[in-house]
């Protein structure tokens, strides 16, 4: 008996659902915010992306420099508008990052490169300018 009376009083309630104009309204600042903050993610990413490519470039030449030298022969790191590759490894360069020219580097069988090379790579915020020391295989990093 009590169970019939509750199934009466729910059936007797009656819910208010959104009019459409309320349901376009809510949709519309939804998807505002939603594309408000899209663009702030997709800037972080890229940024991160660009991160971890200049980490990955220092990465492979550095790795490219032990290879010459454990090999004893030779080593060319060539970078153009696409990728970095020392004919083992490759990079693929970011749409965001750009060279300034195709480089070259080419590294002895003792490891060092014989070139005081400046790669220079362009990105949104600026430039990132590696300036290479000869034989030593080291480099300075300025971002600007």
């Amino acid at each position: 008996m009590i169970i019939t009376r509750n199934i009466r009083k729910v059936a007797t309630f009656r819910t208010r659902a959104f009019t459409l104009l309320e349901s376009l309204l809510v949709l519309a600042i939804t998807s505002f915010l939603l594309l408000a903050f899209t663009g702030g993610v997709q800037q972080t990413f890229r940024g991160v992306q660009e991160k971890l490519f200049f980490l990955s470039f220092e990465h492979l030449y550095q790795d490219s420099q032990k290879l010459s030298n454990a090999q004893q022969k030779p080593l060319t790191l060539k970078v153009s508008d696409g990728q970095v590759t020392n004919g083992q490894e490759s990079l693929t360069i970011p749409d965001t990052v750009k060279p300034s020219q195709s480089y070259s580097i080419e590294f002895s069988s003792a490891g060092g490169n014989s070139s005081l090379e400046k790669l220079t790579f362009s990105t949104k915020e600026g430039s990132v300018s590696y300036q290479l020391y000869i034989g030593s295989g080291r480099y300075k990093k300025t971002e600007n």
